[in-house]
């Protein structure tokens, strides 16, 4: 994560319903159907996002659980129907090779949600963070990523790592605070990588730990851009 500040766009795309879907009421078809681009992706899901909070909402008070990828999770199942073909998210694609990673702005509607694609240069990865959110999903577009998984649940001021999964392309991965912090970083010490990541409401800035020895010290960064709706500054 860099260190400095940045807003979200004053800009963000418009948002028009393109899935007849009736949030709350009777459950709309985020699963089946034709696969959907980047641009028909971003207009369904605030929409699958208030989907989802309703549901999540209903189990909790029956105590079931909704997780991505189960029927219940809108954005998971909508995850499943976009098409990740490399012309749908190479404009947003910048990479740096003075960073370990660029952060690229796709779209936002400044309250529901953020959806960045993310630059990895090989070998490179972020340090350990949490999601000041609802939740963050990351599906990987090219390449493989590692995540390596943390909590301090044990009453010592150590982060322990609890999970490290390789995820390759194609497959969704989703965490939130109550899952614990993680670490993202692209494993391969040859090939770059390409995540895409929805966040759920924005966020401008996190927590991060810098040495997981010391839970009680996180640092705290602030979101920036390298590039927003496909244009470099």
């Amino acid at each position: 994560w860099d260190f400095m500040s940045s807003f979200l766009s004053s800009s963000p795309r418009s948002v028009k319903g393109i899935l007849d879907m009736t949030p709350g009421g009777g459950k709309g078809d985020f699963f089946s159907g034709d696969l959907l681009s980047l641009d028909e992706f971003v207009d369904a899901l605030p929409a699958a996002i208030e989907e989802r909070k309703v549901s999540t909402e209903k189990n909790d008070l029956m105590n079931k659980c909704t997780k991505p990828g189960v029927e219940d999770d809108a954005v998971g199942q909508l995850f499943s129907r976009l098409d990740l073909n490399k012309d749908e998210w190479e404009r947003f694609s910048f990479f740096d090779s003075s960073k370990n990673y660029t952060r690229n702005l796709i779209a936002t509607d400044g309250e529901t949600f953020t959806l960045l694609l993310l630059c990895w240069n090989p070998g490179k990865e972020s340090p350990i963070h949490d999601h000041p959110c609802d939740g963050c999903w990351m599906n990987v577009c090219e390449g493989s990523i590692e995540e390596c998984r943390y909590s301090n649940e044990d009453g010592t001021d150590r982060l322990q790592c609890y999970s490290d999964k390789t995820y390759r392309e194609g497959q969704l991965a989703f965490i939130e605070d109550s899952m614990g912090y993680h670490k993202v970083g692209n494993p391969s010490s040859t090939v770059p990588a390409v995540t895409m990541h929805l966040y759920s409401p924005p966020f401008q800035a996190c927590k991060i730990w810098l040495d997981p020895d010391h839970a009680s010290r996180p640092s705290r960064s602030c979101v920036c851009y390298y590039s927003e709706y496909g244009k470099k500054y």
